[in-house]
């Protein structure tokens, strides 16, 4: 085309080509090489070999066409360039970040991540940092629109018709649905496999009716003289490491749990409880349903705690403070949307929704029913200090930013909290039982990362009250409890522990799964952590 290949429209060009090159591929080396023996075959030099062809083309075409079309091409083309480049920059800037290249655990949490998160995740950034990623962006948006907008070339006569069925031709090949180079490129395969995956959950909802029908029952025990509720609280990001009721601290974190572990005739503590993984999805997923790092099972052809309540008869009641995903549901979303009741807290932007506010849903229940009452935190997540109200400070000065102190002080007040939900079931829903445990931990002063990163991360508090009619009634379960409260467990098993708590049997309840049964098999050899990957018995510090 007798065009000099450097002309200033075609550098951004060539610098889409050299990232597409050279990202993914160099990445996914440096994060595997001292652990895998392999490397995957990804098309991303392929891809962008084509590519340059594509846009090379594309660029010289456009700055030939005159008028307001040339320039509304133009323009429309840089935007394309820069949303290009910005692709293989998001994945360095991750890897610089974690020191790990994009995988299947941040592409979920990227898929899943509700907006007000990605707001608190920016304002946790210095200021200086926000202004300079902002102008970094801008300045590259601008040199993308700017490098085609004011170029003006001719093409030789004849070339025109060339052109158009080549670019075309490359196009097709490169997006062709069975075999396009553009579905093997390596990012673009990590987005699929994890949409897929979350498609293949969606049917979780849609199952709910046909997996009903296969649970078997038996309940064992004597019911309750009146109408009942059993509470099950789910944590955020609690670890008992920074808890004083579990472990030994500066301050006194948790004065209430505290309290309560000195009542040991109705509340039962587990000291070696660690979480199955180090993000939600993928902890609460296991938690919530039969799907364990100990099996082979699928989530979405599980059984969760609100089937076997629903089951047993139970209204269940779903109330969160975690954000509501909606199209793009994650599986605790999919387990909450089967509840008789599913609801969440208002989530506006830049509005913080702290924890007490779930109190006011349980006005909702009927004490006239019995009761299977799901709440579930936002707890100890970051910002840490948008957890807790200003004047709910302890540590620290309100509102002033300090990792340790904004966590023991979020800590400080999910105490109160569970402290509100304890007393309320208890004085009007004829509490039963209450369980509390954190979908995860974390290390408050490091990086949130999406991987493993020490055990830090997995050690969580859990810890479980039960009437004095409950232990009466199902004086096996207690007692089972009481034997076990020293075993190690992990919180996938929370699925069987609840249903020994329920006391049934059960074709969808493995008895040796369960801490509520004397025949738990589990010990610190064989509990699991980071998803079946890591053994527990490697945490020196526990």
């Amino acid at each position: 085309m007798q065009v000099n290949v450097f002309s200033p429209n075609l550098i951004p060009v060539w610098v889409i080509f050299l990232l597409w090159t050279i990202t993914f591929p160099l990445l996914e080396f440096l994060t595997n090489r001292k652990s895998s023996i392999e490397i995957n075959n990804v098309y991303d030099i392929a891809f962008a070999i084509n590519l340059i062809g594509i846009l090379g083309t594309l660029a010289i075409v456009f700055s030939w066409i005159p008028g307001v079309l040339g320039t509304a091409l133009r323009v429309i083309f840089g935007f394309a360039e820069f949303v290009l480049v910005m692709v293989p920059l998001f994945q360095i800037s991750y890897y610089v970040l974690y020191k790990v290249s994009l995988d299947s655990n941040g592409m979920q949490i990227l898929q899943e991540t509700h907006y007000n998160e990605v707001i608190e995740y920016v304002k946790a950034f210095p200021v200086w940092k926000s202004v300079l990623i902002v102008l970094v962006c801008v300045g590259m948006f601008d040199s993308c629109i700017t490098a085609n907008y004011f170029s003006e070339m001719s093409i030789p006569q004849g070339w025109q018709i060339a052109v158009a069925v080549a670019v075309a031709a490359v196009s097709a090949y490169l997006v062709v649905k069975r075999n396009g180079v553009f579905s093997r490129v390596g990012i673009v395969q990590l987005y699929g496999l994890v949409a897929e995956y979350c498609r293949n959950n969606a049917t979780y909802t849609e199952s709910t009716c046909e997996r009903l029908q296969h649970i078997q029952i038996n309940p064992l025990g004597e019911k309750s003289d009146k109408p009942s509720t059993i509470l099950m609280v789910i944590g955020e990001s609690a670890s008992r490491d920074y808890m004083s009721a579990f472990s030994p601290c500066e301050h006194d974190t948790t004065p209430w749990i505290r309290e309560c572990r000195n009542d040991d005739q109705h509340f039962i503590f587990f000291d070696n409880t660690y979480s199955c993984g180090v993000q939600t999805v993928p902890a609460l997923e296991r938690a919530l349903t039969e799907k364990n790092q100990y099996n082979d099972k699928e989530f979405f052809e599980s059984c969760s705690v609100v089937d076997i309540a629903h089951k047993l008869g139970y209204t269940v009641h779903w109330y969160s403070n975690q954000g509501h995903l909606g199209a793009a549901d994650t599986p605790i979303t999919l387990v909450a949307n089967t509840s008789d009741v599913a609801k969440w807290t208002l989530q506006k932007l830049n509005t913080v929704q702290y924890d007490e506010s779930l109190l006011e849903f349980m006005d909702e229940i009927d004490p006239t029913k019995n009761n299977f009452v799901v709440l579930h935190l936002k707890g100890n997540h970051v910002n840490f200090i948008n957890r807790y109200p200003k004047e709910k400070t302890i540590w620290g000065k309100p509102g002033e930013w300090d990792l340790i102190l904004n966590y023991e002080n979020s800590i400080h007040y999910t105490d109160s909290v569970l402290r509100s939900f304890y007393e309320y079931a208890s004085e009007k829903l004829n509490l039963q039982a209450m369980v509390f445990f954190s979908d995860h931990a974390c290390i408050p002063d490091k990086l949130r990362t999406p991987n493993f990163n020490g055990f830090g991360m997995t050690r969580i508090p859990m810890f479980v009250y039960l009437s004095d009619e409950f232990k009466a009634k199902h004086e096996h379960r207690f007692n089972a409890l009481k034997t076990n409260k020293n075993c190690c467990f992990s919180n996938d098993l929370i699925y069987e522990l609840m249903c020994g708590i329920f006391d049934i049997e059960s074709n969808h309840f493995d008895e040796t799964n369960s801490l509520a049964s004397e025949q738990y098999m589990y010990t610190w050899e064989t509990v699991l952590t980071n998803e079946g990957r890591t053994h527990v018995s490697e945490d020196k510090n526990n």
